[in-house]
């Protein structure tokens, strides 16, 4: 059909088609989320539900008594350095810091290694 059309005489011509442009608004996106400001309900309930769909911002909260005993006794600190841990009192949490520093170690060590892979085979640094 090509060939026919070629040797009839018609000119054939090929056009990129692109999709229509937007509308100048249609790409915004509508932050739907906000910060609760009124007092009490913040003293009254959760307010975690950024996109309420009620007239509750979230679940009440109850009084101590109502919460199990184990919640008010949970380690909240930030983790400590692996220099303040002993591994005979604090057990897993020494071993767990040590192991994550040997890790970071070998990513440092496997950086520099690429970073100056093209100094390895020359002769000052060939092993003795």
């Amino acid at each position: 059909m090509l060939r026919a059309a070629l040797r009839s005489g018609i000119s054939l011509t090929a056009r990129r088609s692109y999709p229509p442009k937007a509308a100048a608004g249609a790409g915004v996106k509508v932050d739907k989320s906000f910060v609760e400001e009124d007092a009490v309900k913040l003293a009254t309930h959760v307010c975690i539900n950024a996109y309420t769909q009620g007239e509750e911002p979230g679940p009440k909260i109850l009084p101590d008594s109502d919460y199990p005993e184990w919640l008010f006794k949970l380690d909240l600190r930030a983790p400590r350095e692996l220099e303040d841990l002993d591994p005979e009192k604090d057990g897993w949490a020494y071993w767990r810091a040590l192991r994550k520093r040997q890790i970071e170690q070998n990513q440092r060590i496997q950086k520099l290694k690429t970073k100056f892979l093209h100094l390895q085979d020359s002769p000052s640094m060939k092993k003795k």
